[in-house]
């Protein structure tokens, strides 16, 4: 078996290596494939030296070349001067010296691929001496210059290529950056932009139906950096554009005019969306075309292509870009992965409870097979018990248990089988010869009533552990779904940030930091963190005040939202989006007859996500052991509600815990939740046993009502969620069914409590009060079971 399942590991160890070496394969050819492209479009670039010349230099290609030769990989070298040697001889007949270049090229890439040395300044010396020696004697052999004409030529070469080499460098090293956490300076950005402006003009004269590819691209490179980046990075792309094109054109002022007054505007836009960018980009082009001659129909059929081609660029490649080029949404960016990180590390520690939990109710299910054969075997282990004490001193074992063993066996089963049937007797053929028989009637009582006891043990704690064994699993149910919601919670805003930000600095007032998010259900959060305190009524007035104009937002500090950091000292506010309504209640209760404590508890109260809940149970029973349990199913349900959870999984995991806190003693208690999202008045009524709720509006009354049984009868609940929408004014009336069982009014479709709820009107603690002492009245004093009222009413928040 081990040496199989090694293997099985070196096939999977082998055929992971064939997947990573297929995968090493093809981005290794996509990237030569790209080195070779770019060396194409780079050595096709022309610049013209003067209005007059139709012949121009191309220094770009030689400067990339010593560029990616600084990263030492001979491939890439060799691949690039294939590429650059291609674009040179496409525009051959555009150069001054066409085949100085290639020789250039040639020379530069021998001595960078097999002979180079590895310090780097010395490889850069050589190859400009390379690249000035290599013109220097082109010129004096082929073109025939005279010595003083050739010399101020190469340098002029040389002296060209070293700015572009040191810019392409920067920008070769500045691509190794993107997708890590490295935030890019402005010069950094701009050597990007030139890199790809360079890589636009290499396009160079390539026309598709007369009209100019590199104008197409070329306008849609610079829409699709100004929407990003806005007005100040698409000005800037624009006059890259515009001046990389109109040196090889030798019509700069046009070209650097036309690129950046179309990534200025659609910058100034980028606000509006892609589709209103790209319209005000239109319109600017138009009215330059009513005010200029310049502008034709051919542009303007380049200006839609570039249009189209930038509304078809997909989503991701927009937020790529702009993580990027901006250092706050990178900030955001990788500030979300490190934050996913964490959530991953805690679902992995978290998966592993649950993988713990599941293992120990699977433990707890499992029937033992040892057990199985013992219950086979019943017959067998009773027969031995017996026949050792009753035989063990007798005269004539060796003749009833050696000679006649299987008729002896026998014997004593049907001993014992009689006696469990209710008519103990001693079979005939035994009685005949036991000597013993009045020790053997009395051994088969006591070994089969032990028996008895120990299998009724047996199965009580079988019993035991399937219970134990049901609730662990729900819980470990109920973790799994927490898990699911646990990666959505919340998103970071920056955007929000900087505005309360700018409004604090504005202000004069001083902080430590600022952090803003959404919050699953849509809500702004905002925690600010600050070194002096002078109370939660100069927050409210003050930041609250000042915040809620600068965003145009209603705000208010959460409740408990200043709490001190202790480990910093630090004074942490906590601000929300202000609820629409508030709610006050108020809880009446009475113990019943002959009883010092009662046997339900409620709770109520606004938790941190927005929402009011109250809460009421009844526990089985009265006195402190049901108030006990009532109390236990108030705190749980309280605690879950708090941290989040909804009201499903709050439900099941309560049921698991007093189901196994109840196992033993038979004590249930019921519940009955409401809560009420205090931002759109939709409420949610959960009932587990409990007594119905009423719904007061005005003089109209609504009855809520549930049929499910009380927590820990059953494995899992199926929880019924009822909902309404409550409106300011609106009365909650929560009872325990103490309340409403004491009259002879209550029917199957009305109760009292609904009548007379039509016809009084009060606060909710005077309400509750009144609502109690009726029911008093109604039971004539004579209280045979615990009284809770709970009242709750909706207020619109001023």
């Amino acid at each position: 078996m081990q040496y199989e399942l090694g293997v099985n590991k070196y096939g999977q160890i082998e055929k992971l290596g064939d997947i990573r070496r297929k995968t090493w394969m093809k981005t290794s050819v996509v990237k030569l494939v790209t080195i070779l492209i770019i060396g194409i479009l780079l050595g096709r670039v022309n610049l013209l030296l003067n209005q007059s010349d139709s012949r121009g230099i191309a220094p770009m290609g030689i400067a990339y070349l010593m560029a990616l030769a600084t990263k030492e990989n001979k491939r890439n070298i060799l691949i690039a001067a294939i590429g650059i040697a291609v674009g040179y001889l496409t525009i051959n007949s555009m150069l001054t010296d066409g085949y100085a270049y290639l020789i250039t090229v040639a020379l530069i890439t021998i001595y960078y691929a097999f002979i180079a040395a590895n310090k780097t300044r010395k490889k850069e010396l050589v190859g400009f001496l390379i690249i000035l020696s290599s013109f220097f004697v082109y010129g004096i052999g082929v073109n025939k210059y005279e010595l003083g004409v050739d010399i101020i030529l190469c340098l002029l070469q040389t002296l060209v290529v070293m700015p572009i080499y040191y810019i392409i460098k920067y920008a070769l090293n500045s691509f190794e950056e993107i997708n890590t956490n490295y935030f890019f300076s402005s010069e950094e950005i701009v050597s990007i932009g030139i890199f790809l402006c360079l890589l636009i003009s290499g396009i160079g004269s390539v026309n598709f139906i007369n009209y100019s590819i590199r104008n197409i691209f070329a306008l849609t490179l610079v829409f699709t950096i100004a929407y990003v980046g806005g007005a100040a990075y698409g000005a800037m792309i624009g006059v890259l554009m515009g001046i990389m094109i109109g040196v090889a054109s030798n019509n700069m002022m046009y070209s650097v005019a036309f690129f950046s007054v179309g990534g200025l505007t659609v910058g100034i836009f980028k606000d509006t969306g892609k589709i209103f960018s790209i319209l005000s980009g239109i319109i600017i082009y138009f009215a330059l075309a009513l005010y200029s001659n310049v502008v034709t129909l051919k542009l303007g059929i380049e200006v839609l292509a570039s249009c189209f081609l930038f509304l078809c660029i997909p989503k991701p490649v927009y937020k790529s870009i702009e993580v990027e080029i901006n250092p706050q949404k990178k900030k955001t960016y990788f500030g979300e992965v490190q934050l996913n990180a964490i959530k991953e590390e805690f679902t992995f520690k978290l998966k592993g409870l649950t993988s713990v939990l599941s293992s120990v109710a699977k433990c707890l299910g499992d029937t033992n097979d040892n057990e199985n054969l013992l219950i086979k075997s019943k017959g067998t282990a009773l027969v031995e018990n017996l026949a050792d004490r009753s035989c063990s001193n007798c005269e004539n074992k060796p003749l009833c248990w050696e000679r006649d063993f299987h008729q002896t066996f026998n014997s004593f089963q049907m001993l014992i089988k009689s006696y469990e049937e209710g008519c103990l007797a001693i079979p005939i053929d035994l009685e005949k010869k036991c000597v013993k028989n009045f020790t053997l009637l009395r051994s088969t009582e006591g070994v089969v009533n032990n028996y008895n006891v120990s299998e009724t043990i047996k199965e009580r704690l079988a019993e035991g552990k399937n219970v134990l064994s049901t609730h662990i699993s729900n819980i470990t149910t109920t973790l799994e779904i927490l898990l699911n919601d646990f990666k959505k919670e919340v998103n970071i805003d920056t955007e929000l940030e900087r505005v309360i930000k700018r409004v604090l600095n504005k202000n004069s007032i001083y902080y430590n930091n600022v952090f803003c998010y959404i919050d699953k259900n849509g809500r702004v959060k905002i925690r600010i963190s600050m070194n002096n305190y002078d109370g939660a009524e100069y927050y409210e007035k003050r930041i609250v005040s000042l915040l809620c104009n600068g965003m145009k937002l209603s705000l208010c500090i959460e409740e408990e939202g200043c709490n001190i950091d202790i480990k910093t000292n630090e004074r942490i506010i906590t601000i929300e989006e202000k609820p629409r309504y508030h709610m006050v209640s108020y809880g009446a209760i009475e113990s019943k007859d002959g009883e010092f404590q009662t046997g339900d508890n409620y709770s109520f109260g606004r938790t941190t996500n927005g929402n009011y809940i109250t809460i009421l149970s009844d526990g089985m029973g009265s006195g402190p052991e049901a108030g006990e349990e009532s109390k236990a199913t108030v705190d749980l349900v309280e605690k879950l509600m708090e941290a989040g959870f909804d009201e499903d999984i709050t439900v099941n995991t309560v049921n698991s815990i007093m189901g196994m806190r109840f196992a033993e003693d038979e004590k249930y208690a019921t519940l009955d939740l409401n809560k009420v999202n205090l931002y759109d008045g939709e409420a949610i009524f959960v009932k587990i046993g409990a007594a119905p709720s009423f719904i007061k509006r005005g003089s109209d009354v609504k009855y809520v009502n549930s049929k499910n049984l009380p927590l820990g009868l059953v494995d899992e609940v199926d929880v019924e969620i009822i909902k309404d929408t409550l409106k300011p004014g609106d009365i909650l009336i929560n009872v325990s069914d103490g309340v409403l069982d004491i009259s002879k009014l209550n029917n199957e479709k009305v109760s009292w409590l609904e009548e007379y709820l039509r016809n009084v009107n009060a606060d909710p603690r005077e309400l509750s009060e009144k609502i109690l002492e009726r029911a008093k009245e109604l039971s004539k004093g004579n209280l045979n079971d615990d009284m809770t009222v709970v009242v709750s009413k909706v207020y619109l928040d001023s």
